[in-house]
């Protein structure tokens, strides 16, 4: 027991330390007060377009970028560059590049990922509209850019071919953006306000991927590996525990909101669905025990039939981020398929509600302390985990989350 005392106290230590540090830094920074720090369209993809299309520097900082992607490119004459590029029925390209010089040509697709739900079929449709575009296979690459640098999902690469699909290049924010920003801010070093713009863009990544805490993680592997003791310790210890209190704490969220959901769905006259399938499955211990790997489990509620299309409901429902939305389910069974034409659509659009193929309408639950933080327990920060041990705190975030839930309900004049 006496070393696991000394352990813990030279952890608490090195806290300590790292959060005096932390107080210290300068806390301004233009992008999280401006946007959302998790906005991938109005924030991300939007500045990495802005670099690109620089007029001094912009033919620069594509080439380090091209460099970092391991993309050949010609020598090109002609470039396009776009965000949010539209064309048909097939959706918006997140950040398209566009080559060009005589009869030679490419395209680089960037599917930007930070917590947007992936779309069935995605990816291929953004695929065929370049196909479209008389591009070839060869001529096409696409990139899939996430926080952490995970793999496109099945349903966002469906219906692309083998070898399309084995092409698909991967990265991350946390790593190769980064990286990318590093290497622009060398170039740029006597120009101070895109440095220091590239700088403060470098930092809100860092934060949102976690790079912050990367000294006191190599202190404290250093404390661990620095004694056989200390790593037997965390061997016990570290993982295990540390899941089973994220494990504790969703459950708890998930029935602290199911308590007050059902008081207002008693109120609007709505009911608790817990006996549906998958997709729609209602949250358990078990599901939660399984989590991440197994995902989209959450509360239903029925709000009303609509005649000769199905039945109407409310759903909250955990992917990596806690969200809530509407969805149709038809008389014969069939679910997440946005059915119905134009159903509520204005209304979604003037709440700012995103609209999917799996989805009449749906949002993102922030976290009531900041509107920028989301509920996200694939992360599980230790702000989340704090909050949700304390009792007082997880009632104002259930409440919150009920008032929110009621407000978009009178507004749609559902229920």
């Amino acid at each position: 027991m006496e070393n696991y005392k000394i352990f813990f106290e030279k952890l608490n230590l090195i806290n300590k330390k790292y959060n005096l540090i932390n107080s210290q830094k300068e806390d301004f920074n233009i992008f999280s007060i401006l946007r959302n720090e998790y906005d991938e369209v109005n924030l991300h993809s939007k500045f990495i377009v802005e670099l690109l299309k620089n007029k001094n520097y912009g033919k620069k900082f594509i080439e380090i970028f091209l460099e970092k992607l391991e993309i050949q490119v010609f020598n090109y004459e002609n470039i396009n560059i776009f965000s949010e590029y539209s064309k048909g029925i097939n959706g918006r390209i997140d950040i398209l590049l566009e080559f060009s010089k005589d009869k030679e040509k490419k395209a680089i697709i960037i599917e930007n990922k930070i917590y947007a739900e992936d779309q069935i079929g995605q990816l291929n449709r953004y695929y065929c509209s370049m196909i479209n575009k008389n591009y070839s296979n060869d001529e096409l690459e696409i990139v899939y850019l996430t926080l952490d640098g995970s793999e496109p999902t099945e349903e966002s690469t469906e219906g692309l071919a083998k070898e399309v699909k084995e092409k698909i290049i991967t990265i991350s924010y946390k790593e190769n953006i980064v990286e990318w920003l590093n290497d622009c801010i060398k170039e740029v070093a006597e120009v101070p306000i895109i440095r220091e713009t590239l700088v403060q863009y470098r930092s809100l990544l860092k934060k949102i991927t976690g790079k912050e805490n990367k000294e006191m993680i190599k202190e404290i592997e250093k404390l661990v590996l620095s004694n056989n003791e200390y790593l037997k310790m965390l061997y016990k210890i570290d993982y295990t525990l540390l899941r089973e209190i994220r494990i504790d704490l969703q459950f708890k969220f998930w029935e602290k909101l199911e308590e007050k959901l059902n008081e207002i769905a008693i109120k609007r006259k709505m009911k608790l669905e817990n006996n549906l399938e998958y997709p729609n499955l209602h949250y358990s211990i078990d599901l939660v025990k399984n989590y991440p790997k197994k995902k989209f489990f959450g509360l239903m509620y029925f709000i009303k039939d609509i005649e000769n299309r199905g039945k109407l409901y409310l759903r909250i429902e955990v992917e990596e981020r806690i969200y809530y939305g509407f969805r149709i389910i038809t008389n014969n069974g069939e679910s997440n398929f946005n059915m119905i034409d134009d159903y509520l659509e204005k209304e979604f659009k003037e709440l700012n509600f995103g609209r999917t193929d799996w989805w009449l309408g749906f949002k993102y639950i922030s976290n009531f302390e900041n509107i920028n933080e989301f509920i996200d327990f694939k992360y599980f920060n230790e702000n989340l985990a704090i909050l949700l041990n304390n009792d007082k705190k997880l009632e104002k975030l259930v409440n919150h989350i009920s008032e929110d839930i009621e407000n978009t309900l009178d507004y749609l004049k559902l229920s």
